[in-house]
């Protein structure tokens, strides 16, 4: 099995235990005058996409041919204009 297989089915796997999680935690909520919903996992949901998306990604670069910054150049470029004399 190669990296981006790997990477697959780590995903895949992470999604559906996820959804598990999110079934259980639904359907088991002790407090029926204050119900869990769906929209209570949104905030967990796009934290999932982030980890499934843009960190799990980056070690497909390992080449070099990465786009992004050097590690050690700062991430932001001074544009204050230097005061009159």
């Amino acid at each position: 099995m190669n990296d981006k297989e790997k990477r697959d089915a780590y995903a895949d796997e992470l999604r559906r235990r996820y959804i598990e999680y999110t079934d259980w935690a639904l359907q088991h909520w002790p407090v029926e005058s204050f119900p869990l919903m769906e929209s209570d996992f949104s905030a967990s949901g796009r934290e999932l996409s982030e980890i499934l998306g843009a960190k799990l990604a980056k070690g497909e670069h390992e080449g070099g041919n990465d786009d992004s910054p050097a590690e050690h150049e700062p991430q932001y470029i001074n544009v204050t204009p230097m005061p009159w004399p």
